[in-house]
Formats: structure tokens, sequence, C-alpha cells
């Protein structure tokens, strides 16, 4: 996937550019929000602060449903990040709501059901065109088509998305420096 969006400039509703720039707001979309999107919203936000970018990209995370809302992350899946070297930013558990569509440019689901929950809350094309799985910034040879889901798994399945997510993370930041440019 590529973003053809440019990351600085906003079209009000009357079609005129925003005056003064805002920040680029991608939200990380999973089931809960205690595993997959909160460890893909800490790789994207260290990238991002690596490419010298975080003055004006941001990210989120939440969870489609809400078995989680106001909990800290699964304690594997900080264990995993902090192994590979991110650190916890305190980030707690919420619920994708309808809000989110116009909070954010990029709406980035980690599976098949999350981007079908999502796409089902969508009401324009502009909202459904937000939404783009994170399996669009897989490597070409990654046989994955969706993050999987570790919280049932074994430990290392939690090193593994990490690993996956930090991959697709690099690419979307490459997708963002290029769309400045």
């Amino acid at each position: 996937m590529r973003l053809d969006m440019d990351v600085h400039t906003r079209i009000e509703g009357d079609g005129q550019p925003e005056i003064a720039p805002q920040a680029f707001r991608v939200l990380f979309v999973c089931l809960g929000n205690i595993c997959r999107s909160v460890a893909a919203e800490h790789v994207f936000n260290a990238k991002v602060q690596e490419a010298g970018l975080a003055d004006h990209v941001e990210s989120d995370s939440c969870g489609t449903a809400a078995y989680h809302i106001g909990q800290k992350p699964d304690s594997r899946m900080l264990a995993a990040l902090s192994r590979a070297g991110y650190a916890y930013n305190g980030h707690r558990g919420r619920q994708f709501s309808r809000r989110d569509f116009a909070a954010f440019d990029l709406i980035v689901p980690q599976d098949n059901a999350n981007y079908e929950d999502v796409i089902a809350m969508a009401t324009t094309p502009e909202e459904m065109a937000k939404v783009v799985p994170m399996s669009a910034w897989f490597a070409d040879d990654c046989p994955l088509h969706e993050v999987p889901d570790p919280y049932y798994g074994p430990e290392a399945g939690f090193d593994e998305v990490v690993s996956l997510l930090a991959g697709a993370a690099s690419q979307m930041v490459s997708d963002i420096e290029r769309a400045e440019s």
C-alpha cells in the first residue's frame, strides 16, 4: 500500500485547504485493544520518532469490542514490546466509535474481522477510504493476510506479532515520508 495523501494539507468542508497544517493521525484497531493494536501504536510511534516525523504524525489505538475499556495492555504484549525495545506509553484500552472517522486520517484494522467491523460503521465513501488493513504494509513475501491474534497462543506469538508490526510500521512511515516530499 502506498499513501497517495498529502500529510500536510487538509481540505475543509468548503473544498478549501486549511490555513494551518494539522497532524496526520493514524488509528490502529484490533478486537480488544490490549495486544495487536496497542503494539502497532507503540511500534509505529517509535518508527515515526526515528524518522523525525513526531511533530506532525500521531497515532492511537482502540478495539472494536468493549471487553477491555480502561485496562492496560496484556502483560505478555508489554513484555514482548519491552524485549524489542519499545517503551509502554501508559495507553488504556478504548473502543472504536463513529467519532474516530472524523478524528483520524487513516484507520488500520489488524485483521479481516476488525476491518469488516469498522467498514460496517462507515457511512460515506470518504470514511470507507480511510480504512486500510495493516496487511497492506506487509512485505511482499509475507504469507500472512492479517496480523494474527496471539492472545490464546504461546508467548512466542507476541514476539512474532511485534516483529511483523515493526516491518509493517517501517513501510508505513516510508510511505508517509514519500507523501511529504
